[in-house]
C-alpha cells in the first residue's frame, strides 16, 4: 500500500469511529453551496400549569376582603356539660397544655368558689384541682376563718398544666372568658381568687395590686364578692406571706355573702 493509500485510508477508518457510516453516493455534493434557508416555525406555547390551590374563574378572592374565621364552638350551657367538655375533648381554654388534667370539683351554687391558675404537679396525680401539700395549706386556713374546704367549689383558669408551669400571658383572656361562664353556671355565693395569673384574668391587676381590697364581680346581671390573695404555692416558699394571705381570707370573711 502506497503512501497516499495508506493516508486514504486512515481518514476513512476515522470517519467510521467517528459515526459516519456512508463516505460515498451516488451524486457529487457541492461542499461550497450555501446550505439552504432554515424553515421558520412558530414558537410553542406551554401551557400555563394551575396550582391546584389557585382561584378558579368565579372564585377570584375580593380585594380587600378576609375570609370570616370559623367561630370557635361555644361555651356549654349546663355546669355537667362543662365538666364533660373538660375531661374528654381540647376545644376548651386551657385544654391544650398537656396530657395530664385536673378537674374542677364541687357542688352547685357553693358558699365559696376558689379559683386557682392552673393544677401544680400534685393535682396532676390525683385528677383534682388544689389537692396535694397546697390543697392541705389552703384547708387548713380555710378551716381557721369556720370554711369547710369541702364544702367550697374548686376550678382553674386551666386544667391543663404548662410545661413552664406558668399559664402564657396572651391565653388569658380567652382563659378569663371561659373562667367567667364557668362562675356563672357554678353560681357561688362568693369568689376566692389565689395568685397573679387569676387575679390578672379576673380583675385586670397583679395579686399585689388586687389583695387586701373588696372587688365586685358583676356577669350575667350578677353580683359577687370576690377577694384574692396569694396562691398557697407562694405560701409555702414564702411562709412571711401567711400573714397578709390571713387578713385577706378575714376579709372575706366580714365582707362575704354567707
Amino acid at each position: 500500500m502506497t503512501t497516499q493509500e495508506a493516508a486514504v485510508e486512515s481518514l476513512i477508518s476515522w470517519w467510521q469511529l467517528a459515526g459516519v457510516e456512508d463516505w460515498c453516493a451516488d451524486q457529487p455534493v457541492n461542499w461550497l453551496e450555501a446550505p439552504p434557508a432554515a424553515l421558520k416555525l412558530a414558537p410553542r406555547v406551554k401551557p400555563a400549569l394551575t396550582p391546584a390551590n389557585a382561584p378558579q374563574p368565579g372564585n377570584a378572592p375580593v380585594p380587600g376582603h378576609t375570609p370570616a374565621a370559623t367561630p370557635a364552638p361555644p361555651f356549654p350551657a349546663t355546669l355537667e356539660a362543662l365538666h364533660e367538655r373538660l375531661r374528654r375533648t381540647d376545644d376548651l381554654p386551657g385544654t391544650h397544655y398537656g396530657q395530664m388534667r385536673a378537674l374542677p370539683h364541687g357542688a352547685l351554687q357553693a358558699p365559696l368558689m376558689i379559683i386557682s391558675d392552673c393544677p401544680d404537679e400534685d393535682d396532676l396525680a390525683s385528677g383534682t384541682i388544689l389537692s396535694g401539700s397546697t390543697g392541705t395549706l389552703l384547708r387548713n386556713m380555710l378551716s381557721a376563718i369556720g370554711i369547710d374546704v369541702a364544702a367550697c367549689y374548686r376550678a382553674s383558669l386551666s386544667v391543663t398544666r404548662p410545661p413552664s408551669g406558668r399559664l402564657p400571658a396572651g391565653d388569658l383572656p380567652q382563659l378569663a372568658d371561659l373562667m367567667r361562664s364557668h362562675i356563672a353556671l357554678a353560681a357561688p355565693d362568693n369568689l376566692l381568687i389565689l395568685g397573679t395569673a387569676a387575679s390578672e384574668a379576673l380583675v385586670a391587676q397583679p395579686i399585689a395590686g388586687a389583695r387586701a381590697h373588696l372587688h365586685e364581680f358583676n356577669h350575667d346581671g350578677g353580683r359577687k364578692v370576690l377577694v384574692a390573695t396569694y396562691h398557697p404555692r407562694t405560701l409555702l416558699r414564702r411562709p412571711h406571706c401567711k400573714r397578709p394571705a390571713w387578713d385577706d381570707l378575714q376579709l372575706l370573711l366580714k365582707e362575704g355573702t354567707w
